[in-house]
């Protein structure tokens, strides 16, 4: 009877010992989610950064080009170029405004 007794307190024991080791893997995946979190924030906060400066990259770029253009073509071709890409993805926005319109 008495080694029914031990074997009890140690099936017991353990049994304590693995909610434990649980609830201390639920603070760990818990801790390991808000940092993956964190770090989401800090990945996305950096590619707005990284586009924002890849923008002014080709601002700088078309500035300086203008700049030691001694050639009034060449800039004017440039702002040609330019034009027309904004004029494309104004038809591609008014496009898309009349498509969401007529499904509704």
């Amino acid at each position: 009877m008495e080694d029914l007794q031990t074997l009890i307190v140690g099936i017991e024991y353990k049994i304590r010992r693995l909610i434990d080791e649980k609830h201390k893997l639920g603070q760990s995946i818990e801790s390991l989610i808000n940092e993956k979190n964190e770090l989401n924030k800090i990945v996305l906060e950096q590619s707005k950064e990284i586009n924002s400066l890849k923008e002014q990259v080709k601002t700088l770029k078309l500035g300086e080009t203008i700049k030691n253009s001694l050639d009034t073509t060449d800039v004017k071709l440039k702002i040609n170029n330019l034009v027309r890409k904004i004029d494309r993805c104004v038809g591609i926005i008014v496009e898309t405004e009349k498509a969401k319109s007529s499904n509704k």
